[in-house]
């Protein structure tokens, strides 16, 4: 893996109020609005709604038609949500000619998290990249969804995208692998939020490494595991080992966990210009691609269905949503 040092066009395209921390690391405020109903609920604490999620597609406009790429001769293709239906207000806000939220409320929060500005590729995990920020803007529009549900994060870094489904879910598992102290990072920027959680949701950091097959899991993690509903990660789509290491321990969930319901990933694709293809590519989306394929597919029928959600949905932290960044759902 390269040695060179790699930094998250995050911080240079926003003011994040970023501080130097004694440790070397940097702090950072990441402003936010809430939507209108988890306002609500935050206003009225002691009338929380029970939160019975409605998983139909024409809840979360995730409505496909064909298209999508094949690859290297491949009959698979994601299909792509090509007739929007849902409006964007529902949540109290609404979209400019760009597509970027416009205010209709002035509730906002912020959440500090702790990290570093620049990394080795292999520690990236220790900064904050725009698909957290995605994958954080979709479960907070459509939080009702995940309300009261069990969630799996795999993949962490610093965890912002797990800090932001405590605000609705019923508990939260985050995971990363734990090295340059990671997993103490995670927790530390969790006690760090900690005001802002649903104070019913149980937040949870234990190591997950994609490396390691299911069946060698510690028996306390799969206990943890046998309720999750949902699983998202958010920006491990980056290098070709990791992506093999990754589907493989997606396989091994949707293959074990009784109760999941999907897998959402975020990523942003990042193009390259090769001669072999005379064209910009995404190598290391394609990369993935091909490989769930053919995971999904080694017994000559397709287990899992993978699709591509639209993204028009507001824009609730700040960041420059680019047209490059993906949110996939992987379900039964």
């Amino acid at each position: 893996m390269s040695t060179f040092e790699v930094q998250s066009e995050l911080y240079e395209e926003t003011d994040f109020a970023t501080e130097d921390a004694a440790n070397g690391n940097s702090i950072s405020k990441f402003t936010f609005v809430y939507p209108k109903r988890l306002e609500d609920r935050r206003n009225n604490s002691n009338q929380w709604e029970n939160g019975k999620s409605n998983d139909s597609d024409s809840d979360c406009a995730e409505k496909y038609a064909n298209g999508g790429k094949c690859l290297n001769g491949s009959t698979n293709s994601i299909n792509k949500d090509q007739d929007e239906s849902e409006s964007v207000t529902e949540n109290g806000v609404s979209l400019d000619k760009d597509g970027d939220l416009i205010l209709e409320r002035k509730t906002k929060g912020v959440i500090e998290i702790e990290h570093s500005k620049s990394t080795k590729l292999d520690l990236v995990g220790l900064q904050i990249w725009r698909g957290a920020l995605l994958l954080a803007d979709y479960i907070l529009h459509y939080e009702k969804r995940f309300k009261n549900r069990k969630i799996l994060e795999l993949g962490s870094g610093v965890g912002l995208t797990s800090i932001v489904s405590s605000f609705c879910a019923r508990e939260v598992i985050c995971t990363d692998i734990n090295i340059g102290g990671l997993l103490k990072l995670i927790q530390a920027n969790i006690d760090r939020n900690a005001h802002l959680k649903d104070p019913d949701c149980n937040v949870v950091v234990t190591e997950l490494d994609f490396k390691v097959k299911y069946e060698d899991y510690s028996e306390y993690l799969k206990t943890q595991l046998q309720d999750v509903e949902y699983v998202i990660c958010a920006d491990v789509i980056y290098d070709d080992e990791i992506t093999n290491a990754f589907v493989l321990a997606l396989e091994g969930l949707l293959l074990e966990l009784p109760k999941l319901k999907a897998v959402y990933i975020a990523l942003e694709k990042r193009y390259v210009f090769t001669v072999e293809d005379m064209d910009s590519v995404a190598p290391s989306y394609e990369h993935f691609l091909r490989v769930f394929y053919r995971r999904n597919n080694r017994f000559g029928i397709a287990r899992w269905k993978l699709k591509q959600v639209s993204t028009n949905f507001p824009r609730y932290f700040e960041y420059e949503k680019v047209k490059d960044l993906v949110l996939l759902k992987i379900s039964n």
